[in-house]
């Protein structure tokens, strides 16, 4: 499966920088992991910061679950 093969993955520049949004990550057992992945504009190579979590890709824990983010801060 490629980019432009995926109803759902696309591509754009925004922010200064190349987002892929929901780019496909097939498994070996046949199950497709969705990311995104945010690049510098320029074709080069850098470090990767991964982040993942449990509650939605791209909800921010505090817009999600704003009673949870007040006590953890306040504690």
């Amino acid at each position: 499966m490629t980019i432009a093969q995926d109803p759902y993955a696309r591509t754009e520049i925004r922010d200064g920088m190349r987002i892929t949004w929901h780019q496909p990550i097939p498994m070996e057992d046949g199950l497709v992991l969705r990311a995104d992945v945010y690049r510098p504009i320029e074709e080069v190579r850098c470090p990767v910061i991964l982040t993942y979590g449990i509650y939605a890709k791209g909800l921010a824990y505090q817009d999600g679950y704003p009673l949870q983010w007040e006590k953890m801060v306040a504690d």
